[in-house]
């Protein structure tokens, strides 16, 4: 996972990815699991939108010019 991104979680919580758990998967060793810091759920976190101040499931990835968007409905791209 990109400790670049955003990340968002159906607890609430919302942050920047290196505040995000990290462990080896016991199931598959070598591959890392993630969670979230507040509620330690492993279902999510979500990617966030990377749309500034906007944290939303990111739902849309779309290559662009400036390089690879992943963001939300409502600020996906144009043509």
């Amino acid at each position: 996972m990109s400790k670049n991104t955003k990340s968002t979680c159906d607890c609430g919580w919302h942050g920047h990815d290196e505040k995000l758990l990290e462990a080896e998967n016991p199931f598959e060793p070598g591959l890392l699991i993630y969670a979230c810091p507040e509620c330690k759920a492993i279902e999510g976190p979500w990617v966030a939108c990377d749309e500034d101040g906007c944290w939303e499931p990111a739902t849309c990835g779309t290559p662009t010019p400036s390089g690879y968007r992943q963001t939300c409905r409502e600020h996906k791209p144009s043509d």
